[in-house]
C-alpha cells in the first residue's frame, strides 16, 4: 500500500504549487456529486474521485497540462501502469494480505460488514485479485425481469443519440464511432441513431462486467491491444476515451434481430481486460459474466441497432443527464 502513501504525499505537494485556477478546478473535481440510485429512486452524494485521483487526473487528463499524445504524456501513462501492475504481487502471507485489503476498502469505501464478497478476506493471493473479487452467491445482485439490464455495477448516463452525446460530452477530441470498433458495419448508422448510454466504473465497484442481454454473441475484439489508457473520468478532454482506450468490444444479438455492442472500456493503469474468446459464435444468457478488469478505472458504453425502450424507472431517473446509480443487473430497458 505504500502506492498510496507516495500518491497522497505527492498530491499534497503539488496542490500547494499549483496557481489558485488549477487547485479550484482540482477541488470542483474532487467534490461530491449527485446521483439518483435506481433501486431506491432517491438522490445521494457521493464522491467523483478521491483526493490521489482528483490532483493527477486533473492535471494529466482533465486540464491535459502535458498534451494527449507526445512522448511525455505515454511516459506519465506507463509509470501509473506499472504502479497498477504491483497490485499483481502476492501477499507475503494471509495475515497481510487481510490487513491491506482492510485498509483499501477503508480508503474507497467498499463493503466489509457483512462480508458480501466470494472468499473470505485472508484467501486474496494479491490486492489485484481482490479488485476483480466476485460476489458471494448469496449476495450477488438480483436479475432484473426486464430484457435489458445494466451489465455492471456502476453509475450510467443516457444520451438520446452519438450526435447529442458528442455535443454534450465528448467535445475535446476528434471522436467517431466509426472508429470504435463496432461492428456490423453495416449498423454503424443505426448505432448512431439509438441511445448511447455510459457507464462509469469507480475503484469502488465490482468489476466484472456481465452481458445486458440474451442473445448470440456475433462479435468480439479487443481493440487497442497496444495501447496505454488515458483516465475515463474526463470524457470531455482532449483524450479519445472511445477510439483509443484499449477496449473490448461485444455484439450480442437477439433473437428478434436486435444487436445491442458493448464497448468494455479500459482506464489508465488497465492493463488486462480478461474476457472468454470462446464465446464468439455461442449463445450468451442475460445476466452472464462476460469480461473483468484488474486495476484502475473503467468504463461502458451501449448501442443498440434498433430503438429500445428504456423502463420507466431508468427513463425518468436518467432525464436531463442525471447520473444513475445501478446495480449489476438491474433492469433498464425492453425491445
Amino acid at each position: 500500500m505504500w502506492t498510496f502513501f507516495i500518491g497522497e504525499a505527492l498530491a499534497k505537494g503539488l496542490l500547494i504549487l499549483f496557481p489558485r485556477r488549477f487547485t479550484n478546478r482540482i477541488r470542483d473535481n474532487t467534490q461530491d456529486m449527485e446521483v439518483l440510485v435506481l433501486r431506491t429512486g432517491q438522490l445521494k452524494s457521493k464522491p467523483k474521485m478521491t483526493f490521489i485521483e482528483g490532483v493527477f487526473a486533473t492535471i494529466l487528463f482533465d486540464l491535459a497540462l502535458f498534451g494527449t499524445t507526445n512522448s511525455f504524456i505515454k511516459f506519465i501513462i506507463r509509470i501509473f501502469t506499472h504502479l497498477q501492475n504491483s497490485w499483481d504481487k502476492p501477499f507475503p502471507s494471509s495475515e497481510v494480505a487481510k490487513t491491506e485489503i482492510q485498509e483499501f476498502c477503508q480508503r474507497l469505501s467498499i463493503q466489509q460488514a457483512p462480508w458480501i464478497w466470494e472468499l473470505p478476506i485472508h484467501e486474496y493471493k494479491c490486492l489485484n485479485d481482490f479488485f476483480s473479487r466476485a460476489y458471494a452467491p448469496m449476495y450477488h445482485p438480483t436479475l432484473g425481469s426486464d430484457r435489458i439490464v445494466a451489465p455492471a455495477c456502476c453509475t450510467l448516463t443516457r444520451f438520446n443519440d452519438d450526435a447529442s452525446m458528442t455535443r454534450i460530452l465528448i467535445k475535446g477530441c476528434n471522436y467517431r464511432i466509426e472508429d470504435i470498433g463496432l461492428q456490423p458495419i453495416d449498423d454503424i448508422d443505426q448505432y448512431k441513431k439509438n441511445y448511447a448510454i455510459l457507464g462509469y466504473l469507480s475503484p469502488t465497484d465490482y468489476h466484472r462486467v456481465h452481458s445486458p442481454m440474451e442473445g448470440k454473441c456475433i462479435h468480439l475484439s479487443l481493440e487497442g491491444r497496444d495501447t496505454r489508457s488515458a483516465s475515463v473520468k474526463f470524457w470531455s478532454g482532449g483524450f479519445n476515451i472511445l477510439n483509443d482506450n484499449k477496449r473490448l468490444v461485444v455484439v450480442i444479438e437477439a433473437s428478434t434481430g436486435l444487436r445491442l455492442a458493448l464497448v468494455i472500456i479500459g482506464g489508465i493503469g488497465v492493463d488486462t481486460i480478461t474476457y472468454n474468446a470462446n464465446m464468439l459464435g455461442k449463445h450468451v444468457s442475460k445476466g452472464q459474466e462476460i469480461s473483468t478488469f484488474r486495476a484502475g478505472g473503467s468504463a461502458i458504453a451501449m448501442f443498440t441497432s434498433q430503438p429500445i425502450q428504456l423502463t420507466s424507472s431508468f427513463s425518468e431517473a436518467s432525464n436531463n443527464g442525471m447520473p444513475v446509480e445501478v446495480l449489476v443487473g438491474e433492469s433498464i430497458a425492453n425491445y
